[in-house]
């Protein structure tokens, strides 16, 4: 009994008071493996486009490249006013010193996400293949810019379905339309005599 009473003793000592704090592990912490991930992809949230990831940047268009430059300008822009406006706030709430800092992030992650795309906008313009290819033809030029705008696997199953079609069509073509048969005349081996002719006599000849 007297060690029956030590256990329990111990035991309510051991669960009494609050537990003890967690070191934080960060936002890179994988929860399923218990292991820390790396750095997380630069993507910027946008209204019309959603998240837009930086390592998307290589498969979009100049249009498309276009309209989320435009529309990152203005998510900037926006940003630089709140920020202007917290900062002149001289006694700032926890709450507003948050949403600076929010704010300021996004910032840079915004200047980081203009900079790749001028970035990316710059190597498409001084691409040596695709200048090489543009002086050219126009089929060539745009084979190169594809291959540089698809994913590789993307570009190839494209690639072979083109090859497939243009055999497809020369096969139907040859079919429809069979060349024609060549004739080679004839020759025989045996050279003909030569034919000569003689003129008539002459009848005072003839009378001698």
């Amino acid at each position: 009994m007297a060690f029956d009473r030590i256990q329990r003793t111990t035991r309510r000592r051991a669960s009494a008071g609050p537990t003890p704090p967690r070191r934080p592990l960060g936002g890179n912490y994988d929860r399923a493996s218990g292991h820390r991930q790396g750095p997380r992809p630069t993507f910027l949230a946008l209204k019309d486009h959603g998240k837009v990831f930086v390592a998307d940047m290589p498969f979009l268009s100049d249009g498309q490249l276009a309209n989320i430059t435009k529309e990152a300008a203005e998510v900037l822009e926006s940003l630089e006013r709140r920020i202007v406006e917290l900062e002149e706030i001289a006694d700032q709430p926890i709450a507003d010193r948050d949403t600076l800092i929010k704010a300021c992030t996004k910032r840079d992650v915004t200047h980081r996400f203009l900079r790749a795309i001028e970035d990316e906008q710059q190597q498409r313009r001084e691409n040596p293949a695709v200048l090489s290819a543009a002086g050219e033809s126009l089929p060539r030029t745009f084979l190169e810019i594809a291959r540089h705008r698809l994913p590789g696997a993307t570009f190839d199953s494209l690639l072979q379905e083109a090859l497939n079609a243009c055999e497809q069509s020369k096969a139907q073509e040859e079919k429809s339309n069979p060349s024609p048969v060549k004739v080679i005349p004839f020759q025989s081996k045996s050279s003909s005599l030569p034919v000569v002719v003689s003129p008539d006599p002459d009848p005072a000849d003839q009378a001698l």
